[in-house]
Order: structure tokens, then C-alpha cells, then sequence
């Protein structure tokens, strides 16, 4: 008798450690499934901050760049001499552009802060906002009249923040118009959220910020 009570306590104690194991086992995958989902919405919440961040910072530059273009060639009277473009012209091959010399006086004067250029031999080679895409900056005419008092800045921009950077309200920066991949149609800022959502492609967009011109002026309309 006393050997079966204990052959049957020992059945009954393997039971009850498979049971345990069995249950830690489904334990285990659930705590895995849960750390998956949270690991999954951690990297979305991650890439949803960091688009946040560099729109942010995409506003932040060029609303410096404007203000810095303004105290260098406002007292001219015009904006001769602020074109630079975001690429190498004499590496390119290209002719015409003002960026070919690297720029020297826009580097001299400070214009783009630093974390947007990159510099060789002392020339800025490329200007590039904080999605990587390319920056362009030159002089245009205010009016009809054919003078260079006004300029434009012009970004390479995922389609989020082209949206995000066309409905942005740039009273502050001095924004007169904006354009969505084409010079025109020029738009009074800030954008409506369905003009700049059916124009704002998925991909990279060109969207250029207009200082200082008359947008009454027949020239750009």
C-alpha cells in the first residue's frame, strides 16, 4: 500500500511539473508576441518622431537662411549674387550657375548653417536639407520692371513634409508665394491642405519659397 501512494505522488508531482512547464512555455510566447507589438510600434513611433524632427528642422533652416540672405544683401537694395546651387557645377559640367566657384561669399557671410553644406578646399560643394535633398538658392525679379529684388529658395522634399511645408503658415519668414513642382501656379502661402496633398507626389518634390516678390505684378502671373 505504501509503495502505491508513492508511485502515485511521484505520477501526480511529474504531472504537475508539466503542467508548469506547459504553462510557462505559453507564457513565454506570449510575453515574445508582446514585446513584438511593442517593438514594431516603438520603430513606427521612432520614424514618426524623427519625420516630425527634420520638418521641423527643414523650417527651422530655411527660416535662418532667409533672415541670413536679408541681412547680407538688403542694404544693396537687391539680390545679385545669392544664387547657390545645391550641386558642384564644374564637377557637373554644367555652365552658367553661379555655384560653380563654390560659393565663396555665401560661405564667408555664413548663409546655411553648417550641418547643411559640405565644404572642400574651403568651396561649399553641395547644400542639403535634412532629408538629403539638394537645396537651391538664387536671385529673381520682384516685378516686371527686370530688377533682382527678390529670390527664391527652392528643396527636394519627401512628399509628408512637401505637404507639411506648403500648409506652413511662413508670415514670419517673409514667404510671398510657393510653387509645387513647377514654377507655377504661384500660391499665397500658407497652401490649401488638398492643393498641396493632390500636388505633393509620392517621391521627392520640388517646392520653392518666393521673397520678396510682387505677386500682383503681371510678370508672375
Amino acid at each position: 500500500m505504501r509503495n502505491f501512494e508513492i508511485k502515485n505522488n511521484d505520477s501526480l508531482s511529474r504531472k504537475g511539473r508539466g503542467s508548469q512547464t506547459g504553462r510557462s512555455m505559453i507564457e513565454m510566447l506570449g510575453v515574445l508576441a508582446i514585446i513584438g507589438v511593442l517593438s514594431v510600434g516603438g520603430i513606427a513611433g521612432y520614424s514618426k518622431a524623427m519625420m516630425k524632427y527634420r520638418i521641423n528642422k527643414t523650417i527651422e533652416q530655411i527660416t535662418l537662411i532667409a533672415g541670413n540672405v536679408r541681412a547680407f544683401w538688403g542694404p544693396q537694395k537687391n539680390y545679385i549674387g545669392v544664387s547657390c546651387s545645391g550641386y558642384n557645377c564644374k564637377a557637373s559640367g554644367c555652365s552658367g550657375q553661379s555655384s560653380g566657384d563654390g560659393c565663396p561669399i555665401h560661405k564667408k557671410a555664413k548663409i546655411f548653417p553648417d550641418e547643411m553644406i559640405t565644404v572642400t578646399n574651403g568651396k561649399i560643394m553641395s547644400i542639403t536639407n535634412p532629408f538629403g535633398g539638394e537645396v537651391n538658392l538664387y536671385s529673381v525679379v520682384k516685378s516686371q520692371s527686370g530688377d533682382m529684388q527678390a529670390f527664391v529658395m527652392e528643396s527636394l522634399l519627401p512628399q509628408e513634409a512637401c505637404i507639411e511645408l506648403a500648409t506652413h503658415d511662413w508670415s514670419s519668414a517673409g514667404v510671398n508665394a510657393i510653387s509645387i513642382n513647377g514654377p507655377v501656379p504661384l500660391i499665397t502661402p500658407p497652401v490649401d491642405l488638398n492643393f498641396a496633398t493632390d500636388n505633393c507626389f509620392d517621391g521627392y518634390n520640388e517646392i520653392r519659397l518666393h521673397f520678396g516678390i510682387d505677386v500682383n505684378s503681371n510678370f508672375w502671373k
